[in-house]
């Protein structure tokens, strides 16, 4: 079954192919799922212990107890993303339910036994979630002819994207993070059409300055151009060290700026992901001064 009104549209199918299967198996890849969070916005979690193991079912491990294991209880749909560690870059993406967990198995044992946890003696895969496909693409290629223009692109416009505002939402690493010209960085929004996380590719965004996100629309157009406008969306960034943060916020449409056409996301929220300390780290909460007296 296809799922698509148009040659313009990419194509899903209801279940993963069999070279989609094999596609997703290697240890050493990217590998992420988006949830929902508590407001409706998307948030995207890197879950290594992942991968297909039926054309209708996908199953990934936890070793910790974060927040999209939470989320997946409360809100099942998902979106999962695949993407090659080397190029030529490919990538596979797959609409999911939650459907149980296991905290034993021959999945667990797999996960266990991989190439990044077979030396931990203190961290296990402990549990198991199974998810139900619901549409899948085939594996795609990310052109790097494309990704390249999208960085020339970067280079003379998105001095021109810049904001007026005095405040610096990402802290030094996050910038530093967003501003390199090579890194890893993902789009997750939700698709009005079903509500489920879409994900897409975006090596070639970058930050504009410390508030705000832009791409030029240089490879995945069509892609990209799903977005709604106004729509939240969580932009997950690593870099070849491993470090990441998701940067949550809107996404305001295209515009362009020094002639050249531009996504624009003005940042909101950023949390980090990278132990030891997770969570949300823009905007700071603020400390509750501790109480000491108590009268009546």
């Amino acid at each position: 079954m296809k799922i698509g009104k148009d040659k313009n549209k990419v194509k899903w199918s209801s279940e993963i192919s069999e070279d989609g299967i094999e596609f997703t198996q290697p240890d050493i890849m990217l590998k992420l799922i988006s949830t929902i969070d508590d407001r409706g916005w998307p948030h995207v979690t890197l879950i290594s212990s992942n991968r297909a193991i039926s054309k209708n079912k996908i199953v990934w491990g936890a070793f910790t107890e974060g927040s999209s294991k939470k989320y997946v209880k409360k809100r099942p749909k998902q979106g999962i993303f695949y993407m090659t560690a080397a190029m030529p870059f490919k990538f596979l993406q797959a609409k999911v339910n939650f459907d149980h967990t296991t905290k034993e198995g021959k999945d667990l044992e797999h996960f266990n036994q991989t190439q990044l946890m077979r030396y931990f003696t203190y961290v296990r895969t402990h549990t198991a979630y199974y998810n139900d496909v619901v549409a899948a693409t085939p594996v795609r290629n990310l052109p790097l002819f494309g990704i390249v223009k999208g960085i020339i692109k970067d280079l003379i416009g998105k001095g021109g994207a810049k904001t007026k505002l005095d405040e610096k939402r990402l802290n030094v690493i996050g910038h530093k993070l967003f501003a390199a010209l090579i890194a890893v960085r993902v789009i997750s929004y939700i698709d009005p059409t079903d509500g489920y996380p879409t994900m897409v590719p975006a090596i070639q965004l970058q930050a504009a300055d410390h508030n705000r996100l832009v791409f030029p629309p240089s490879v995945l157009k069509k892609d990209l151009s799903q977005i709604p406008v106004d729509s939240k969306v969580a932009v997950f960034g690593m870099n070849f060290d491993f470090y990441n943060q998701v940067v949550k916020g809107t996404f305001t449409g295209f515009k362009k700026f020094r002639g050249i056409k531009f996504g624009v996301i003005e940042i909101e929220e950023i949390y980090n992901s990278t132990p030891p300390v997770t969570g949300v780290i823009y905007p700071r909460v603020k400390n509750i001064p501790k109480i000491t007296e108590f009268h009546l």
